[in-house]
């Protein structure tokens, strides 16, 4: 199943700089074994959208929880939201 994770982050900028690359680094890794397909930072900086592939909404929490941006207080509040469909094609009616 493909869920959503809408992600926000505290004030401090430069902690979120000093942590950048172990959050990436993390990220990838879900990347990589095909989980993770899309990620990215709001436009205003305070916060972020993950779509990922797991098998329930636990599983999303728990990654979300390991990230590195979690245990530095980067990541102070999210939600995770189930996704009806991910396909612009679908969402048309094609198949």
């Amino acid at each position: 199943m493909k869920f959503v994770a809408i992600i926000e982050y505290g004030p401090d900028e430069a902690k979120i700089k000093s942590v950048h690359a172990a959050h990436r680094e993390y990220l990838r890794r879900f990347l990589d074994n095909g989980q993770l397909f899309a990620a990215g930072p709001f436009a205003e900086g305070r916060g972020a959208l993950w779509i990922l592939d797991a098998e329930d909404e636990t599983a999303v929490d728990l990654i979300v929880k390991g990230d590195p941006f979690v245990a530095a207080g980067v990541i102070v509040d999210w939600k995770i939201r189930r996704l009806a469909y991910w396909s612009a094609q679908k969402a048309k009616g094609a198949k």
